[in-house]
């Protein structure tokens, strides 16, 4: 009777799982923390040998850095690659994902790999090369004794089982080394009663490793990074596929017994893996870390900035100020932004050669000198500005930076030459501002590729003709706007260049045919209105502003005589007298009605919808039928040929429209034929304090029949005195002058060429206007009481409309002669004048405290103004430094009681930036309608000089009580320095001239 035997055979088999991990880098600023870090699976079991990749998830998602770097606690155990997680040996570890300091775990279980089985079912076993256990299920009622025949029993054991009923019979098979074998097993009844059964093991051969091979031949890592390599053995049943690693220079890179390569040194390793008598290699280059790397190039150049005294200190190893680095560029950048850089940019800064994308410097003034040529080798470099530092040249560094996406070079006030060839030519440029420094030379074609909006080069001192690529634009006359405004004396050659006025309209600068509703809620647009006139004038005024009391009355009267020959007008109210845009329309409306300005078009700026506005009043523009502009003070553009810009509104406008359409008056064809009035003197005013100070007060362009007893003459000599006692200090002070006027009769009553007046009044550029100050000086000495020029004041009132005021200053006799427009014999208007020319310079010696130019004072001119202050005593309201210790007015800065109204504010001596004056506002200004604390301190000394009388700061700070409530109010907000004035808003009379 056999044993029952139930013999199977069953295939283990492995299963690996891949995927790939995805990690984020660091995105851009505002900087964003990471909040918290899970890892999915949580757990994980494994047989030793086996894979599984874990993923990372980074809260937020919107997190600046969110690059993931991975630990395990056993690498023994378990070891992690990027989140793939090998089996090593039996036992447990911890693996860690971590971004941002902040961490989340897997617990990882290893158990050891089960050996092959075999079940055998039948009379055979197939076992292969690499050994098994052979299992054979018994059943049986005897007892029996296994043997193994002598030629198998060196290869196949078996595992003695003693059972009573049933069972297994267990069998160990050994590796086979060579052919292909077989053994037999025999069981027998010891009792003889049962038949043996013999089962018979057969061996595959062994499967010899054909070849290993690596995922990549070559691979390059960085000092502290990892590469996982993967060996893949040929054939797949090879009977050992156990790999062993081994690196040839562990100085430079090891290896684990997974393939994980180490990243340790610079240099070159080769890796080998090893399966059976079979290899492949990788050989792997290590460089630098990319971070640590910049950081130990970038030390000479901390160095040579002075980087250890910066407003954030560089402490080696620790604080990098400006540096960053982008984890998924592989690449760092340098950002400086007022730190204190000081010094030149050395040569060491072509070292970080292709591993610096971004090299970017703000408001660093301590900055001096240029590139190194050594700058060409940032080849990576995808943003370059440099902006607000004292460099003084930028170098052709640029031809091999195919990155470059970004150049922003600006506010540079010390960078000149011509700008470099290469600067535009890389391939991806979309970007490129290199505006507000001292460039020179002229455009380039090629610049045009980038389009309106990426290319702006104002305010450098670049000349030529604009190439025609940029006037072939689709947006050309936008594109204008980024070119053509460059530095005083500089500018492109626009001669033959039309530029259309839109920019200056309300509502979108894109549209020409925005319709808009006037006060009246009548719709036009300017598109239309100018397309149906020969000439339109755009103007924006303000009621309570001087100099559009003056302009607009002249323009009203043009417009009504060459209303109907082709001229249109359209108006807006544009500010408030605390410089905000205006936006009650009905005292628009009432303002407009009661001056009779309701003929043209009126529109109200903050219904058009415009953000920007003009910062001045009056500004006006002209245009011809197509909207091109034919005369400005809105742009200050360099045209010296057609001269369409920088036009001053209030004394220019009338003239030039004159010169389109014709005279604005009747020819005046009366002439003088009595002179017996010439030379009367009339005594205003008597000093009934003091020694008595001389003011004289005449008129040039007055006729015959004016000259009667209370006649237009005699009154406006009373109204210039009153005038010019209108306001502090002359106002308490008055009882110290003696006031004179002299009858002067002109042949005629119009000033300009084919007219003849006694004074020969002549107009100049803009407010400029002189006469005969010879013929004046004789006018004066006919007053019995003054024998010369010396300590005298006087103002000339010129019979004109046209808005004018110039003073001239004699050094030896230290008198003032001021020419002054009438503005048609308005006291209204040419009263601010009158005060501005005659009692701020003719009398006090003031300087004008207003910037008409936008660049900074030149050392020649901050000499002479000094040489003037230092003699005479002169242009005490100005100076050219910002140090309150030591600045004119220091005085007034260290009293409480003027901290309201006395400070620091750069724009003045007809510059804007490297002169100051004591307020925003005042008299010397803007003509406001005070003089500020500094001025009132010069006028007061030299009444209390000339009146005889012993003066002290002191006893000025008791009178001047009188000033400082109301004159706080108005004059300057910030005690000390304040923003750079505005430019020149072509409200100003000319600045005054001195003669010996």
């Amino acid at each position: 009777m056999k044993p029952l035997l139930s013999v199977s055979l069953a295939a283990v088999a492995a299963v690996f799982l891949f995927s790939s991990l995805v990690s984020c880098g660091p995105t851009e600023d505002p900087k964003v923390p990471v909040s918290s870090v899970s890892v999915n699976p949580g757990s994980l079991n494994l047989e030793i040998g086996g894979t599984a990749v874990l993923t990372a998830t980074v809260t937020p998602s919107d997190a600046t850095d969110k690059t993931v770097t991975w630990s395990t606690s056993n690498p023994s155990v378990a070891s992690v690659n990027n989140g793939s997680v090998t089996a090593v040996a039996e036992g447990s570890a911890t693996i860690t994902a971590t971004a941002g300091g902040k961490s989340g775990t897997c617990q990882v279980t290893v158990n050891p790999k089960p050996e092959a089985l075999v079940l055998v079912v039948g009379d055979v076993a197939t076992v292969p090369a690499a050994g098994a256990t052979v299992e054979v299920d018994v059943q049986y009622n005897v007892d029996y004794t296994v043997e193994v025949e002598a030629g198998a029993q060196s290869w196949i054991h078996y595992l003695e089982t003693r059972v009573v009923q049933s069972g297994k019979l267990v069998f160990k098979v050994d590796a086979n080394d060579g052919d292909k074998r077989s053994g037999k097993v025999t069981i027998k009844d010891n009792a003889g009663k049962v038949d043996p059964v013999t089962i018979t093991i057969v061996q595959e051969k062994k499967i010899e490793v054909e070849s290993v091979t690596l995922d990549r031949e070559s691979a390059e890592i960085e000092t502290g990074k990892t590469l996982q390599l993967t060996a893949t053995v040929v054939p797949e049943n090879a009977m050992d596929k156990t790999v062993t690693w081994s690196s040839d220079n562990e100085t430079v890179a090891t290896v684990d017994e997974n393939g994980l390569v180490t990243g340790v040194a610079e240099g070159t390793a080769t890796i080998t893996a090893k399966a059976g008598e079979k290899t492949g290699i990788c050989i792997v280059t290590v460089k630098e870390n990319t971070l640590a790397k910049a950081k130990k190039l970038l030390e000479p150049f901390y160095e040579a900035l002075d980087g250890q005294n910066w407003t954030d200190p560089w402490i080696p190893g620790e604080n990098w100020p400006g540096l960053e680095y982008d984890g998924l560029k592989d690449k760092v950048s340098l950002y400086f932004n007022g730190l204190g850089l000081k010094g030149t940019i050395p040569e060491c800064i072509g070292d970080l050669g292709d591993i610096i994308y971004r090299f970017i410097v703000y408001n660093e003034p301590g900055l001096t000198g240029t590139l190194p040529d050594s700058f060409r080798k940032l080849v990576a470099l995808e943003d370059c500005r440099l902006c607000g530092t004292s460099m003084t040249s930028l170098p052709d560094v640029f031809g091999d930076m195919n990155k470059l996406q970004i150049i922003e070079i600006n506010n540079n006030e010390q960078m000149g030459g011509i700008i470099p060839q290469s600067i535009g030519d890389s391939p991806v440029l979309q970007i490129l501002y290199i505006d507000r420094n001292l460039f020179t030379g002229e455009l380039q074609a090629s610049w045009a590729r980038l389009g309106v909006g990426n290319f702006n080069c104002v305010y450098n001192c670049m000349t030529g003709k604009i190439p025609s690529t940029f006037l072939e634009l689709d947006e050309a006359q936008a594109g204008l706007r980024n070119m053509l405004w460059q530095r005083e004396g500089y500018g492109f050659d626009i001669t033959d260049i039309e530029i259309h006025g839109y920019e200056c309209w309300p509502l979108s600068t894109n549209s020409t045919s925005a319709t808009i509703e006037d006060l009246y809620g009548n719709l036009f647009s300017f598109d239309d209105v100018i397309g149906k006139n020969k000439y339109t004038v755009y103007i924006s005024w303000a009621p309570w502003c001087p100099f559009s009391q003056e302009l607009m009355p002249q323009l009203r009267d043009y417009y009504n005589i060459y209303r109907n020959d082709g001229l249109e007008v359209i108006a807006t109210v544009m500010l408030t007298d605390s410089g905000q845009v205006w936006k009650d329309n009905e005292a628009q409306k009432k303002a407009i009605e009661e001056s009779g300005y309701d003929k043209w078009y009126n529109f109200s700026w903050w219904d058009a919808g415009k953000h920007s506005y003009l910062p001045f009043t009056p500004a006006a523009e002209v245009y011809d039928s197509n909207g091109y502009i034919l005369f400005s003070s809105m742009s200050k553009y360099y045209d010296p040929v057609r001269k369409r810009f920088d036009r001053v509104a209030s004394t220019e406008l009338i003239p030039f429209l004159e010169s389109l359409l014709g005279p604005a008056e009747e020819p005046d064809t009366y002439e003088s034929n009595d002179y017996s009035k010439d030379g009367e003197v009339l005594t205003l005013q008597k000093a009934s304090v003091g020694k008595g100070i001389d003011i004289v007060f005449m008129g040039d362009g007055y006729v015959d029949k004016d000259m009667g007893k209370d006649g237009l003459y005699e009154t406006l000599m009373n109204q210039m005195m009153e005038e010019f006692f209108a306001i502090e200090p002359y106002k308490t002070f008055r009882d110290r002058f003696n006031v004179y006027a002299v009858k002067v009769v002109s042949p005629n009553a119009k000033i300009g060429s084919g007219y003849s007046t006694s004074l020969q009044t002549a107009f100049g550029n803009g407010s400029e206007v002189w006469g005969d100050y010879d013929k004046v000086g004789r006018y004066v000495e006919l007053i019995p009481s003054i024998s010369s020029m010396d300590d005298v004041s006087v103002a000339v009132l010129v019979n004109t409309r046209r808005h004018a005021g110039m003073t001239q200053l004699s050094s030896s006799t230290q008198s003032g002669i001021a020419f002054l427009s009438s503005n048609g014999n308005d006291k209204d208007l040419f009263g601010s004048t009158l005060r501005h020319e005659t009692g701020g310079h003719a009398f006090a010696f003031l300087a004008d405290e207003y910037a008409e130019y936008r660049q900074a004072a030149p050392e020649s001119h901050i000499n002479y103004y000094n040489e003037v202050y230092n003699q005479y005593g002169w242009f005490s309201n100005v100076d050219f430094t910002d140090d309150p210790s030591t600045i004119r007015w220091s005085a007034f800065l260290s009293d409480n009681r003027y901290k309201d109204e006395v400070g620091i504010f750069e724009g003045g001596a007809l510059y804007m930036t490297g002169a100051y004056r004591p307020s925003e506002n005042s008299m010397m200004n803007m003509n406001f309608e005070y003089f500020n604390a500094p001025s009132r301190w010069a006028i007061y000394q030299r009444i209390m000089k000339l009146s005889g009388e012993d003066y002290s700061f002191e006893k000025f700070l008791e009178y001047d009580a009188v000033n400082r409530g109301a004159a706080a109010a108005a004059a300057a907000r910030p005690p000390l320095k304040a923003p750079a004035a505005p430019q020149r808003n072509a409200k100003h009379t000319a600045p005054p001239k001195i003669v010996p």
